[in-house]
């Protein structure tokens, strides 16, 4: 009788531990994905979990075929513009570029972000739109195990 207690109180106290964990993990701030309309663009926002001040880190990526190069990004909230790079950065598929290094937490779920590209490949320029989707995450280290 009392090895029945002792695992039903061991299966209680690890359901307890697995659901406050899963709570834990929900309310943190989601990391925010995008990809291009033709799929050749994709961003990330997320957090760093190495860094000790929780900086998070926008990331652009490129999918084509050959070297691009980025010349613009504007990051809008609620049409409002919050940040803009300029410069020529040549990313390809194994070389992406951070666009955006932050403290600031993007966690409303209910805000529209959006990323414009605009990018040169030898003679051709143009731009892409890209809108961040809130990801929720459902497993998150508690940043003291970090």
């Amino acid at each position: 009788m009392w090895w029945n207690k002792k695992r039903f109180y061991v299966f209680l106290i690890v359901a307890i531990i697995l659901v406050s964990w899963i709570v834990y993990s929900v309310s943190q701030p989601p990391n925010w994905r995008g990809v291009s309309e033709d799929g050749t663009w994709e961003t990330d926002f997320k957090h760093d979990v190495t860094s000790p001040k929780g900086f998070w880190n926008g990331t652009i990526y490129w999918d084509g075929d050959a070297p691009m190069t980025l010349v613009r990004v504007q990051l809008t909230k609620n049409d409002t513009l919050i940040h803009e790079w300029d410069g020529n950065e040549v990313i390809d598929n194994e070389h992406p570029f951070d666009y955006l290094t932050t403290t600031e937490t993007f966690d409303n779920k209910e805000d529209e972000y959006v990323l414009k590209v605009y990018w040169e490949e030898q003679e051709a320029k143009g731009e892409d739109t890209i809108v961040l989707l809130p990801k929720t995450k459902y497993v998150v280290l508690p940043n003291f195990l970090n």
